[in-house]
């Protein structure tokens, strides 16, 4: 048996470390090339920069694109977004994993099967309801179309997890005196923790990089995301790839603080189903 685990552990590990460089290598290109002059970048693009390193590749970013702005608008949306999102998985998912009643599972499949319809499908008419609810233009557009679209995967992720939940442990809360808010507050919620973590990682990482909707339903300049003014730097600074690769790197931070954050709790959230 140990020469087996020896022999995996062997092949298995320069698998990892390669699969771990192809992750990283993007990251690392962007950052020496950002820190480049333009003929510097085109005389040899995965080298080392040769002169001095150019931080006004970012002050150029940050200045001409208001980056900040950007930052804060993308925010808004994301952040509204997770926080709905947990807000209504946690009460919803609470339901389906610890409560029987007549008609749960088909309410259940029915939840989970609005996941198989294409968000482009339903654009057109979302659209039309919110121009007539004066919604276009404003976060909440966004928002609520984030809502609608991630709330049948976020139920069925959040009620996995909640179902790990011992069911005597909420018993002894209501013995305890413990309401249906308390007991999701004190049990629930501190016991599907991981689930509802690897939520707001993985939401939060999907709304900030999603170019599509913002790009439907935000109009102003004023109110634009990262990922919409990154298409339009594509196509501002196509002769200039070193502003390119400094705004993409500006724009990916905020992901990446993220899930380094919560990195264990996504490693125990992707576990629940192996440990249960």
């Amino acid at each position: 048996m140990r020469a087996r685990t020896r022999v995996r552990d062997w092949i298995l590990s320069p698998l990892l470390a390669v699969l771990s460089l192809t992750f990283v290598y993007p990251l690392v290109f962007m950052l020496l090339n950002s820190l480049k002059t333009r003929g510097d970048y085109f005389v040899n693009p995965f080298g080392l920069p040769q002169g001095p390193l150019q931080f006004s590749n970012y002050a150029s970013m940050i200045s001409q694109f208001k980056l900040f702005t950007l930052f804060l608008n993308t925010l808004i949306v994301a952040g509204g977004t997770v926080l709905i999102l947990l807000v209504i998985s946690v009460f919803a998912s609470t339901i389906f994993a610890k409560y029987r009643f007549k008609g749960r599972a088909a309410l259940y499949l029915a939840v989970i099967a609005t996941m198989f319809i294409p968000s482009q499908v339903t654009i057109i008419p979302v659209y039309v309801l919110f121009s007539r609810l004066g919604l276009v233009n404003r976060y909440w557009s966004v928002i609520l179309s984030y809502v609608a679209l991630f709330m049948p995967e976020a139920i069925l992720l959040v009620t996995a997890g909640f179902r790990s939940v011992i069911d005597e442990l909420l018993e002894a809360a209501e013995i305890d005196g413990c309401g249906y808010l308390a007991r999701i507050r004190h049990v629930m919620v501190p016991m599907g923790r991981a689930s509802l973590f690897l939520l707001i990682v993985f939401y939060f990482i999907t709304a900030w990089n999603d170019l599509f909707t913002p790009m439907i339903f935000l109009q102003s300049m004023n109110k634009r995301t990262v990922m919409v003014a990154l298409a339009a730097l594509m196509g501002r600074y196509q002769g200039t790839p070193t502003l390119q690769f400094a705004g993409l790197l500006m724009s990916a931070v905020p992901a990446l603080l993220v899930y380094a954050l919560f990195q264990r709790q996504i490693v125990r959230g992707l576990s629940l189903g192996a440990i249960k």
